[in-house]
């Protein structure tokens, strides 16, 4: 039964994205989405308090749904991750709708258990399965509110747009400049092993390096991608500066640490 419910599930999905293609995500953003992920926990809420007994709940919350959803999640995101021609998959309706079914199978899970919650006997269990619903659900919630842009910054004038992948230009809401860059070389062979740059944020001098992004804020980092010299000066310097916008960063980072606190809960326990 188990399995006809999966297979009817993902195929209607398959049908959907035949007919719609993928899906907009912009059309989920704040506060669609988290008005979305609310209203779900609402009504998985009411129906495990109300019905929680009932045999299609506890096939959703049984270890058996657990070990399908997660071997499916699994071979879905390596197969995304190893071909490159399959990245528009992770926007899909089949690949959303399978994440979503994982998160309404955790969130059962977790409620069944705070019903008769013990911090002795649930704590580790909770934290593996807790943390990895937090991690998923910002995920899922924030996916829409999350932007890649880029801008090219030099020292001639100030720079206030960006552009997303689509090549539009995006409004900053501060102004950036080049004040100066310098190249570590390997000493070998002249080839440049590391590079950093102050770009002035508002006129407030801040030093970026690669791999060693500024923050601007809790949500949003700044990082130093490429340069393009143009001469040996540094005012012929151009540097391209990536800005990362994830709202739900760190909640999604507070649950990924609390799913490992847990395993490691578990695996003390064990030895």
């Amino acid at each position: 039964m188990l399995t006809k419910w999966l297979t009817a599930y993902m195929l209607f999905f398959v049908v959907v994205q035949c007919f719609a293609g993928n899906i907009h995500t912009g059309l989920f953003a704040f506060p669609i989405g988290f008005a979305l992920a609310v209203a779900a926990i609402a009504v998985l809420y009411v129906l495990e308090r109300e019905r929680g007994q009932a045999k299609w709940l506890v096939a959703m919350r049984s270890p058996k749904m657990a070990c399908a959803l997660l071997s499916l999640t699994t071979a879905a995101c390596i197969a995304v991750g190893s071909v490159p021609s399959l990245s528009p998959f992770s926007t899909s309706w089949p690949f959303v709708a399978l994440l979503v079914a994982l998160a309404m199978h955790l969130t059962l899970i977790v409620i069944h258990r705070l019903r008769s919650f013990s911090l002795k006997r649930d704590g580790a269990f909770m934290a593996v399965h807790g943390g990895l619903w937090l991690a998923l659900a910002c995920g899922l919630v924030g996916a829409a509110d999350t932007s890649e842009l880029r801008t090219m910054v030099t020292t001639d004038h100030e720079t206030t747009r960006a552009f997303d992948p689509q090549g539009r230009a995006v409004p900053l809401p501060y102004a950036l400049q080049l004040r100066d860059f310098s190249i570590e070389r390997n000493k070998a062979d002249g080839s440049p092993t590391q590079y950093a740059a102050t770009v002035a944020i508002d006129g407030k001098p801040t030093r970026l390096a690669v791999n060693s992004p500024y923050q601007m804020s809790m949500s949003e980092d700044i990082y130093l991608m490429s340069f393009d010299a143009r001469g040996s000066q540094a005012n012929r310097v151009s540097c391209v500066l990536q800005i990362v916008r994830q709202p739900l960063k760190y909640p999604m980072l507070a649950g990924i640490v609390l799913l490992l606190a847990g395993v490691v809960f578990n695996l003390k326990r064990l030895i």
